[in-house]
């Protein structure tokens, strides 16, 4: 009998808005990637991201939860799903990537993998990646723990949008990410370049990171690079008996729309929401109805707007608006009223 072929998962990770998900497009659509799966964490009740991956690669998303603390049933659901299908020949399953949210702690998921037998039976672990927001890397690591126990638990980190600063922050970037995990490799990212290495070539793990190591590591060198501090325990899902530390808290507000916006207003909206609110707006995200054949997309993050860019195609779907804004739970009220009342549907001449 032949020995049985463990399908490896890879844990992909970033803070909010650090470009997991454009790096998973560039990534999926190589040959060599022909049988991954995506499994796609969210917090917010409608989900967005797995609309926005832009390839035929079969995408799960898990929504309203995250799954370092309130999904993780789910995750293990999916998981032994993936196996029946691929068992009955209905599916091609090669690779699995969990893209988790961008606040999430990967310490609980890289747990949960080794804590069931079916899992460990099924799959093999090929390790953590996380990406290293080049623009902002700096400032969320000072803000955000879970920005820096990403970096810690990471097996390879990829600093991205390096198309967008100078050698110097690079170089910056790579020294503080070294210094925090010494033994992850760091690899270079811009739109068009993806590292295909950090994800084709990976070592098999046998059991995870010694996470208590690690985490004293990073707490002994929290004063010298002024890293934001640590949360407080809270209880898991029936999955975990262990309490593990969980992110902070932030909001999610979401609005739909079934009719064409008008896009000056959308606009105008997002950019008032920017200056009056900064990185309090910790990720921006939506696809856009606005009458013209074909949605749009608008990413955004802690106080940034990105360029509108848009899809090919609705893709046989009726066109829509979804909104998700990732924000401080202090202004999640004042936001959602900022956007139900300035944000205005088309008018008929506007809809050629």
């Amino acid at each position: 009998m032949s020995e049985k072929k463990l399908i490896p998962l890879q844990i992909l990770t970033g803070f909010l808005g650090s470009g997991k998900t454009s790096l998973l497009n560039e990534v999926v659509a190589s040959p060599d990637m022909k049988g991954t799966v995506l499994i796609i964490n969210e917090v917010g009740e409608v989900g967005i991201d797995d609309k926005l991956i832009e390839n035929d690669r079969p995408a799960i998303l898990l929504q309203n939860g995250c799954i370092c603390c309130s999904l993780q049933d789910g995750l293990v659901n999916v998981l032994h799903y993936l196996i029946e299908v691929r068992d009955n020949g209905e599916l091609d399953v090669n690779r699995v990537i969990i893209e988790t949210t961008g606040i999430a702690d990967p310490a609980p998921i890289i747990n949960l993998l080794f804590n069931y037998i079916d899992i460990e039976y099924n799959y093999a672990f090929a390790g953590t990646i996380t990406i290293l927001d080049g623009v902002n890397g700096k400032n969320e690591l000072a803000k955000n723990y879970e920005s820096v126990k990403q970096i810690a638990l990471a097996d390879k980190i990829i600093i991205s949008k390096c198309d967008r600063i100078s050698p110097e922050d690079i170089e910056a970037l790579r020294v503080t990410a070294h210094d925090l995990n010494p033994d992850a490799l760091v690899f270079e990212s811009a739109p068009g370049k993806a590292p295909m290495d950090a994800f084709v070539a990976f070592e098999i793990f046998d059991t995870p990171k010694d996470l208590g190591t690690i985490m004293k590591w990073v707490n002994s060198r929290r004063k010298d690079y002024k890293l934001a501090a640590g949360m407080t325990p809270v209880k898991q899902t029936g999955v975990m008996t262990k309490a593990l530390p969980t992110h902070s808290s932030y909001e999610t507000v979401t609005l739909e729309y079934d009719r064409p916006l008008n896009r000056i207003s959308v606009m105008n909206t997002f950019s008032m929401l920017c200056r009056q609110f900064g990185e309090a707006v910790l990720r921006l995200k939506g696809i856009f109805d606005f009458g013209d054949g074909y949605p749009f997309v608008i990413h955004g993050v802690q106080g940034e707007c990105y360029p509108v860019t848009n899809k090919a195609s609705w893709e046989g779907k009726d066109p829509f608006s979804i909104i998700v804004v990732i924000v401080s739970p202090r202004i999640a009220g004042d936001v959602e009223e900022m956007l139900k009342h300035f944000i205005t549907y088309a008018e008929p001449e506007e809809q050629l």
